[in-house]
Formats: C-alpha cells, structure tokens, sequence
C-alpha cells in the first residue's frame, strides 16, 4: 500500500501569518488554503491504491472546509514538529512506500509523484524534489531507516541533512526537477501565470479563487 502524507504546516486557522502569502490575504487566507488543500488531496486521488493522509495541528479548521471531507484519514498532532514528523511517517512506512508533500502544492505536476513512486518501486531509498528557494516539496522514502527518519525537514527548510544522512548510509537517492513552493505573494503571481497556460484539470479550486476575488485579482494581475 502507498501512503500519500499531505501536512498542513501552513496552516492559516493555526498560525495566521505562517507565510507571507497568508499574511497578505489576512480573512481570505482561510478560503484560499482551503482551495490548495482541495487541489492538492484532488491530485493525490490520482494515485491508484492509495492511502491518503492529512497531518494536521489538532486545533486545526481546514480539514472542516475541505470537500474531501470523509474521503481520507485525518490524523491530528498536538505541533508539527520534526520528531512528530518522523513518527507519523514511521507509521506509514510500516506497510508501505510513502510520499510527503504539502497541502499547499495545487501545482504540483502529476508526474512527479508518479515518477517518484516509480522509483521506490525500482529500489530506490529516498526520492528527493528540491523546491527553487533551497526548501522541498516532496520526499519519497522506500523504509524506515532511522537516520533518514531523524533528518526529515519540516516544510520549509533544506533537505541537506536528509541526503547527507542517505549518502553517509550508502542508500540509493534520485533528485526529481526543481519546482516552486507557494511562500510569497511572488511564488502567488507566479502560479496565476502559470494556470493561464495550464491545463484547465490543473489546481481548479485554485484556479477558481484566484480568477474570483476582485482584489487578489488586482494583486496578481488578472
């Protein structure tokens, strides 16, 4: 079985300013997290037999909000810390591959999981989608190896420590392409742009939102 973790670290119901972008949108900023959260668990349903899991703070609304709402397993955490982290992905290992990304990756291509699950299947250890800005935005882990446990970054930090600790284990590692994060009203600019081009399949609730709100359309340039 395959497990799709999908963390809710940027979570505006638990810390209203956690990025810029949540900030900016200040009482928007829930409807639009909501609208990445859909697009993301909608582009986790495409993977066939899968296990799809919310890792929320437990004072956490989004999951409330959510369409999918009874169609994946919710599981709360009392912080999002590293050694939280680690266990809840643990968990998962114990009966099967597991892919970790974030509830705020509506863009994410496709392909990407797909791909990274291709490669744990082929005995690959640890697939790694390094984000622009030195950040990630997914990690494949074929096991529970304890050193790639102790080392998973939190969102928003570097992935070093992970392929360090791979490398110093000897364990086989791929790097998928580099993609973006959403972090700032730029990375937010950005993906309005790129929805223009997008296939219309692609981050709906986002694409929804964003064409909408008369005054995020003037701040991104729609």
């Amino acid at each position: 079985m395959t497990h799709l973790l999908i963390t809710l670290a940027h979570d505006p119901t638990v810390r209203p300013a956690s990025t810029e972008i949540a900030k900016h949108m200040q009482t928007r900023a829930v409807e639009l997290y909501t609208a990445f959260l859909d697009d993301s668990i909608a582009l986790a349903t495409h993977i066939n037999h899968a296990t799809i899991s919310l890792i929320v703070h437990d004072t956490s609304l989004l999951p409330e909000y959510t369409r999918y709402t009874g169609e994946i397993e919710i599981t709360n955490v009392p912080n999002m810390s590293q050694a939280t982290l680690a266990q809840e992905v643990a968990l998962a290992l114990a009966s099967g591959p597991v892919l970790l990304f974030g509830g705020d990756m509506p863009h994410l291509p496709l392909w990407r999981l797909r791909d990274t699950l291709t490669h744990l299947q082929n005995g690959v250890d640890l697939v790694i989608g390094s984000g622009e800005q030195g950040d990630w935005y997914l990690i494949g882990l074929r096991m529970a190896h304890p050193a790639l446990l102790r080392n998973l970054p939190l969102s928003g930090a570097a992935p070093d420590d992970l392929c360090i600790a791979a490398a110093t284990h000897g364990l086989r590692v791929e790097q998928l392409p580099p993609w973006y994060t959403l972090r700032t009203m730029s990375d937010l600019n950005r993906l309005a742009d790129d929805l223009r081009t997008m296939p219309h399949d692609v981050a709906p609730q986002s694409r929804i939102f964003l064409t909408a709100s008369e005054t995020l359309s003037r701040a991104v340039g729609y």
